[in-house]
Formats: structure tokens, C-alpha cells, sequence
């Protein structure tokens, strides 16, 4: 910071000795030429990247050794600030924040005058946020809101700093007031999205699900965009409304292979839900290889298994964890697997002599909230884990996962009875006492409000 302060203050001087004696010279083609291709390499970079991120490294590099070199060879020209301008925009370009954030700073403090401050103002407080100083960053943001230029983007991301801190309940309070100023246009859309993916992390599946529908009925109708039509239907499907589930999934299919084979995948999930498993099973065994099989075989694996087939599903979760390694499913896999063959397997077996499956039960209770994000289906894991083993020490922290996701995520209020069950069941283990302590927690602010 110092050393990028003694650089502006020593540019300062030069310019003020030199125009006292009055004796700053003529800048020559070598000059007009290093800043026109600093500029040039740098408008090339930002092209590139429109259409493949990191595409445009090697074009700011460029743009950045040829600022550098105007700045230092120079210092005199009246166009000194777009030299320091483009070293600035070059390091945020770049990714190195912390170089870029110092560098707007000095920007800001020595060329009070610039054509450049508004922008300067604006990526300088961007560079907060991308330092994890949200707070900074916000608060430099807020300063912008005015702006003609760049209030929108500034109200936009200041919203976006909510959400990267996950501050969840913030970012949707921030993203809502954003659409209060700005309810139409590409940014509009944007902040819909947003809102939709805040909701559903929040675990407030009714609204994402508003809020899903009301931006896709402005989208594009591009990949991208289609994709999210396939998580409005596993939203609608997680609601149990199978028929709007069905009525999404027909209108996304028949544009692009890989959305289908996930629409195929949501037709066999309500097939099952809704007692047609004849046709689930044939719908997920014809899912071809991709994306999709890794969850079609686990789900097909998890069916056999609900009909006592039980050597066709260890098959089946066998095949996802040893030629589905890519798929989210592999891990669950495994601990289905292990869990399956500890109950099938003979008493004495040596191979499971060492296997908890509690603690295997509880495991993928964790795996499918921790690495799935699928809350659903973690409530049922935990439900398990707390039915099936009531004397293992994984009970009682399965029964404070339950409580927790009632409190957190589904904000449903019987999530007191499962916390004061556990207080009352498991009164000396770890779980127990962090439950009094949210209870207690609770109280206060229940007592503050």
C-alpha cells in the first residue's frame, strides 16, 4: 500500500516540477503507440472474454506491461490516468483483487479529476466484495446507487454480496428491494434467478418456486434456461404436485439430448411416487450414458432394494461406484451399498465384523445434505438412523439433525418437540446440550422481540 502511495505521490512531483520549469516535453510516436496498444489489448481481452471466461489472460497481460511501461517512461503526458486506469482495470480483470484494490485507491486520491472516477468508484468497491470485505464493499456500493452510469449494476451487486457472504435472509430482503427499483429488463431477470436459487438454499421451497416460474417466463430459450426448467419440476415434485412436475417436464423435452434424459429421469421419479414402478424401472435403465445415469442407476438400485431384489441393487449401486465415479451419486452409493451388504450378510460375516451401520445410516444422512443439498432426503436418513438405532450415539445427533433442518431449513415449528424429545431421551449427550442452549437462545429472542 505504502509503496503504491510513494509511486503516485513521486508521478505527482515529476508533473509539478516539470510544468514550474516549464519544460515537459513533446511525447513522441512511442508513446501514442504504447498506450494505443495497452488500449487495444485490453478492449481484446474483454471481448474474448464474453465468450470463454480466461480467454482474455494473456490480451490484459499484454495490456498491463504496456500501462506499466507508459506510467513509468511517461510521467508527464495529460493522459498519465489512463495509463494508471488500465493497470488498475487489468489487475481486477486478472483476478488479482488485492493488487486492483489498491490501485483504484490511489486512482481515486491522485486523479480526482478523472473521466474515469465513476467506473473507477464502481470496481473499486467490487474489489471489497471479492476480498471478503462485504461490509467495505457494501458500503462503497450503496455510495454508487446514484449513479446514471452504474447505480444499476451497483444495486445489483450489492445485493449479489448478500448472497456470496450467504447471508441468506439478507440477500433475498436485498434482492427483493432491488426489483422494487428495477422490475424490468436483463438485470430484473438476473435478480429473479438469484432470488430463486437464495429461496430454495434457504429451504423455502413454495417461493423459489413462485419465483422460478415468474423468471422463466421471460427467459431465453437457451440450455442454460432449460435447465432450470428441470429443477422448477424437482421443485414441484419435492411439493409432491406431480402433475405440474409432468406438465414442466413435456414442455423442456425435445430440444436438447441431455435435458431429456433428465426429463426421462423426473417421468420415472413420479412414476414411482405415484405406484408405477414397472415403468420407472424401465424409464431409468433406458437412460443412456451421461450426466443422468449416475442418479438413474442409484434411484434404480434404491428400488430394487424397496422390493427385497436385493442382489440387483447391490448390482446397480455397484455400477455407479465403480463406472459412475463422476456423478454426485457415487459416494452415496457406497454407503448404501455397505449398508445393504451389513444387512444381508451372514451374522458372522468378517467382511462387515467392523461396519456401524448407525454410523453408516447417519453418514448418508450427511452426504446427502452436505454434498446433495437434498434436505428431503436427509430428514429421511436422520428419521432412520433415530428409528432404527435409539441406542447408538449417532441417535441422538440424528434427532438434532432433524430439529435443526425443521428450525432452518423448513421452517417448520415442531422442530421444539423433536429438540425437547431429544433433552429428554439423550439428557447427557453432546446433542443434548447444544439443543438447550438453542432453546435457550430461542427464549431471548423471543423475550428481545
Amino acid at each position: 500500500m505504502s509503496c503504491n502511495r510513494a509511486i503516485f505521490k513521486k508521478i505527482k512531483r515529476i508533473l509539478r516540477g516539470l510544468l514550474f520549469l516549464g519544460i515537459i516535453s513533446i511525447t513522441g510516436c512511442a508513446y501514442f503507440n504504447t498506450l494505443y496498444y495497452a488500449k487495444k489489448y485490453y478492449r481484446q481481452g474483454i471481448k474474448k472474454e464474453e465468450n470463454n471466461e480466461g480467454a482474455g489472460k494473456s490480451d490484459f497481460n499484454t495490456s498491463l506491461e504496456k500501462a506499466v511501461k507508459v506510467a513509468r517512461d511517461y510521467p508527464d503526458s495529460r493522459w498519465v490516468d489512463d495509463a494508471f486506469y488500465l493497470m488498475a482495470m487489468d489487475y481486477f480483470r486478472l483476478g488479482n483483487y488485492e493488487k486492483a484494490n489498491i490501485q483504484f485507491e490511489g486512482f481515486l486520491e491522485y486523479f480526482p479529476e478523472s473521466p474515469y472516477n465513476e467506473e473507477v468508484s464502481y470496481r473499486y468497491a467490487l474489489t471489497f466484495i471479492e476480498l471478503g470485505q462485504y461490509t467495505e464493499g457494501r458500503l462503497a456500493l450503496r455510495k454508487m446507487f446514484t449513479s446514471k452510469k452504474f447505480g444499476k449494476e451497483a444495486y445489483f451487486s450489492w445485493a449479489q454480496a448478500f448472497k456470496k457472504e450467504e447471508d441468506w435472509e439478507g440477500a433475498r430482503a436485498a434482492f427483493r428491494e432491488f426489483l422494487e427499483s428495477y422490475p424490468r429488463g436483463k438485470t430484473a431477470h438476473a435478480a429473479r434467478l438469484n432470488l430463486a436459487e437464495i429461496e430454495l438454499a434457504w429451504g423455502d421451497t413454495a417461493s423459489a418456486i413462485l419465483t422460478y416460474e415468474r423468471f422463466l417466463r421471460r427467459a431465453s430459450t437457451s440450455e442454460e434456461n432449460y435447465e432450470r426448467m428441470i429443477t422448477l419440476s424437482e421443485l414441484y415434485y419435492i411439493q409432491q404436485d406431480y402433475s405440474s412436475t409432468l406438465k414442466v417436464v413435456r414442455k423442456a423435452r425435445g430440444k436438447y439430448p441431455k435435458i431429456d434424459q433428465k426429463c426421462d429421469l423426473m417421468k420415472a421419479k413420479v412414476s414411482l411416487a405415484t405406484g408405477d414402478t414397472s415403468k420407472a424401472i424401465k424409464l431409468l435403465r433406458d437412460i443412456p450414458s451421461g450426466d443422468s445415469r449416475g442418479e438413474a442407476f442409484f434411484v434404480l438400485a434404491s428400488t430394487y432394494e424397496v422390493l427385497g431384489e436385493f442382489d440387483l441393487s447391490l448390482a446397480y449401486f455397484d455400477t455407479v461406484v465403480t463406472k459412475e465415479k463422476r456423478s454426485d451419486y457415487a459416494s452415496l452409493a457406497e454407503r448404501k451399498k455397505t449398508l445393504l451388504e451389513t444387512r444381508v450378510a451372514e451374522p458372522d460375516s468378517a467382511d462387515t465384523s467392523t461396519i456401524d451401520p448407525a454410523k453408516e445410516q447417519f453418514m448418508l444422512a450427511q452426504t446427502y445434505l452436505l454434498s446433495m443439498g437434498d434436505i428431503t432426503r436427509a430428514l429421511l436418513e436422520y428419521e432412520r438412523v433415530y428409528a432404527e438405532y435409539p441406542e447408538s450415539d449417532y441417535a441422538p445427533k440424528a434427532l438434532y439433525g432433524i430439529a435443526w433442518l425443521k428450525r432452518y431449513r423448513l421452517e417448520d415449528p415442531r422442530w421444539m418437540e423433536d429438540m425437547l424429545r431429544l433433552i429428554e431421551v439423550y439428557p447427557e449427550s453432546p446433542a443434548a446440550k447444544e439443543a438447550s442452549e438453542m432453546i435457550h437462545d430461542e427464549e431471548i429472542e423471543g423475550t428481545d422481540s
